[in-house]
């Protein structure tokens, strides 16, 4: 087959499932326009190739819509089998568990540590009766993050099973196991043996290399080789298929077993391989090119590595349509499909600059799709490649395999290498760690599909004027520059005004966006309240709101920089996070209350930003900024002894014809002081205050703001009841509209010089 032909129908196929999944205008005329090329390049021969796109469009119709569950909502007994290994983490248990032959995510709460410890008996494959409640997974609160429900759904799940009890008398181990339950039995133990001899970081690094699985490694690790674009060091995938089947032709071969034969059986082994290391689509992908290519050797026939690649792609697809959307399989594959495609730069090249070009390569064609998922990319990512990939290739996974073969064979001689292994993965732990804190991560935001497109057509035409001239030139990058000088400089010359309530839960946090982003204002951060936990409810890594969904919205937003962060009181769900972001972003002004009586988190704020020369204003009545199109106006506090809520910062806000009141957790004392000290006050989108706490949002308050819209920052299912009924119905007798971010997530209000556009997560 024409690797052309190949190449262009796993295209196809990728546009028919993005097309179904994604009705954009963008994805249309992309594809039509694939379409015309195809038909243009190919005449006759197009019909085959174009084929794919509506046949894996509807492919995707069937297979990605939820089907009927066979489970009832109302069953509480289930008999089934656990499927994959137990995670503990503080007093969560969970699993997938498979019922009725459907999978189901099994999540407890353990009440003790003697629970804790006979429940960590439980491994994959084991028979269980649980008890428990099903419940549909939540959709995605936040514009930018992971949806956990499409997660769920690209793995087939729809239920969470929450259970109120497990006890491991109530699961056995099967009498009769598969030969890949065996496998995976295995694997668990291994897993579990290697945690037994080594610290948790280094037992999960090498877990991580050996079997694919990275539960465990510590969050400061993981999240430095992520920032550092070294999580594909994490992953097994082709590096790994090929040293197996090499040790294995070695064995085979020297056992004087002919070749044909040795082929043949790494081909029957190398599935259990996968099988072995978790499943995941690099490792899948590495080990479908080697079965299908020790086939082709076996049968002695040709194939071209970019026909190979693209069958396995498409046969993937078929098996799995979501794969598609899977980072694991976007990177594996295009960076396969670079490395095969540039061979031609590698000729003649010595070891130090093969290692340079294809970490140069792969990064750049990475960049995109990086951006997309984490909206920065780091400076450091090609050199920090160019050092790590030999030195885990050619130490720790060595390393790595050495351990576990003598953990299995002669464990009493590990006490004297312990030490060193420790040492080896604890200091490249700990260089990546200090490595990212260093000044060289570049944040350009989530690039929109047009962006991301002109991405990848400036990387080939850079790409391609390279293997036509046979060197680098200059002018052929150029492109590719002006495309990040775009991507950066877009919101610059955007004249929208945008207002965002960010999902933090039982908290507040809004982000304003002037016109053609001449200032950007953060009010309050959000925060996590801590309660005293003992060492066995200790989890990994504590919840962090405004670690996990304020830090990331402002990345994905493309901001650097925040010119002012307010703080409307010093009350833990409103300025919780600010210790956080002062230290994890760069902030020109912080802004307080003008009160006396500051508490303790306002006193450490105030330390902090001193502590890193930020600027520090307190804030009170009367005081203003702005121009005609934004302007800022400090309503409250008028007294400076006034208590923690009711001495919360008030802002009015306008951004062109439409204006907006900032409320923090003023109650009705405060609400009458500004009636009484603002007769004419008017606001069209209202901060209703203290989380819709009946305290506040008083009928007077309402009828004299006469808002359109009403926005309630609160917790889903929240222990405070809030938002309380009485304020709901004085909002729905003033017919205010409501929007909520318990019930809508992320709200934004995009504000133009005509017309006001509201975007919600859900």
């Amino acid at each position: 087959m024409n690797p052309r032909y190949a190449v262009l129908s796993a295209i196809s196929a990728l546009s028919g499932i993005w097309l179904y999944k994604y009705h954009s205008i963008t994805g249309f005329v992309l594809s039509a326009f694939l379409v015309i090329v195809i038909v243009l390049q190919f005449k006759k021969k197009s019909a085959f190739i174009v084929s794919f796109l509506p046949i894996f469009f509807f492919y995707s119709s069937l297979t990605l819509n939820p089907h009927a569950s066979k489970l009832s909502a109302q069953s509480i007994r289930f008999s089934g089998q656990i499927v994959s290994i137990p995670k503990m983490d503080g007093r969560l248990l969970s699993f997938q568990f498979k019922a009725n032959d459907e999978n189901v995510i099994v999540q407890h709460r353990m009440k003790s540590s003697n629970e804790k410890n006979e429940l960590s008996k439980l491994e994959i494959n084991m028979t269980c009766l649980l008890k428990g409640n099903l419940k549909k997974p939540e959709p995605q609160s936040h514009f930018y993050g992971m949806d956990y429900l499409e997660y769920l759904s690209s793995k087939r799940i729809k239920w969470i099973l929450e259970t109120g009890s497990i006890s491991s008398k109530h699961c056995a181990i099967k009498s009769q196991k598969s030969i890949k339950e065996s496998v995976q039995i295995w694997r668990s133990r291994a897993i579990h043996h290697l945690e037994e001899y080594f610290s948790q970081n280094t037992a999960s690094l090498m877990n991580a290399l050996l079997f694919g699985y990275r539960e465990g490694i510590k969050p400061e690790t993981l999240e430095a080789y992520q920032r550092l674009g070294l999580t594909h060091l994490l992953a097994v995938s082709g590096f790994n298929v090929g040293i197996v089947s090499f040790i294995l032709y070695s064995l085979l071969v020297r056992a004087g077993i002919i070749k044909e034969l040795a082929y043949m059986l790494i081909v029957l082994c190398l599935p259990l391989y996968i099988v072995l290391t978790g499943g995941e689509s690099s490792i899948v992908r590495a080990g479908m090119m080697g079965i299908l290519l020790l086939c082709f050797i076996i049968f002695r026939k040709k194939i071209s590595p970019v026909v190979l690649l693209s069958i396995v792609c498409i046969g993937m697809l078929f098996w799995n349509p979501s794969y598609a959307f899977e980072l694991g399989f976007q990177l594996s594959f295009l960076m396969t499909f670079v490395l095969i495609t540039s061979l031609a730069f590698f000729q003649s090249k010595s070891y130090v600059q093969l290692l340079i070009l294809t970490s140069c390569l792969c990064s750049l064609f990475s960049f995109p799709i990086i951006l997309y998922h984490f909206y920065e990319f780091s400076i450091w990512s090609i050199p920090l490649n160019i050092l790590y990939i030999p030195f885990v290739s050619i130490l720790l996974f060595p390393v790595s395999c050495m351990v576990l073969i003598l953990t299995l064979t002669v464990p009493e001689n590990l006490p004297f290498i312990v030490s060193i292994v420790e040492f080896i993965f604890g200091s490249s732990a700990l260089f990546l760690e200090r490595a990212q804190l260093l000044r060289g991560s570049i944040v350009l935001g989530k690039p929109a599909e047009w962006i991301f497109i002109l991405y990848f057509i400036s990387i080939f035409y850079f790409v391609y004027k390279w293997e036509v001239n046979k060197r680098l030139k200059v002018k052929s990058v150029v492109p590719f520059l002006l495309i990040i000088i775009i991507h950066a400089c877009l919101p610059y010359v955007n004249p929208n005004a945008a207002v965002s309530f960010i999902n933090v839960g039982q908290g507040d946090s809004i982000l304003i966006e002037l016109p053609f982003r001449k200032a950007v204002y953060l009010i309050d951060t959000g925060g996590s309240i801590s309660f005293e936990k003992k060492e066995w409810e200790k989890r990994d890594e504590e919840y962090n709101v405004t670690k996990q969904a304020v830090l990331p919205f402002l990345k994905a937003r493309g901001l650097r920089r925040v010119d002012g962060m307010i703080f409307s009181h010093g009350d833990m769900d409103h300025a919780g996070g600010g210790l956080f972001l002062l230290n994890h972003f760069n902030i020109n002004t912080v802004y307080l209350p003008n009160r006396v009586n500051s508490n303790e988190l306002e006193k450490l704020i105030e330390e902090e930003a001193k502590i890193q020369n930020i600027n520090l204003l307190y804030l009170r009545k009367g005081m203003g900024w702005g121009n005609k199109d934004s302007f800022f106006s400090v309503l409250h506090p008028d007294s400076n002894r006034t208590s923690s809520n009711n001495g919360s910062i008030v802002l009015w806000v306008k951004l062109y014809e439409k204006s907006f009141l900032f409320t923090g957790d003023i109650e009705k004392e405060a609400e009458d002081e500004i009636l009484k000290n603002y007769n004419y006050i008017h606001a069209d989108i209202l901060k209703a205050a203290h989380h819709g706490s009946g305290t506040s949002s008083t009928a007077s308050f309402l009828k004299k703001l006469s808002p359109s819209y009403a926005v309630i920052s609160a917790g889903k299912n929240n222990m405070y009841g809030h938002p309380s009924n009485d304020v709901l119905e004085r909002l729905k007798e003033e017919k205010i509209v409501i929007y909520r971010t318990d019930l809508h997530g992320d709200i934004s209000f995009v504000v133009g010089k005509q017309r006001i556009k509201i975007i919600t997560a859900q």
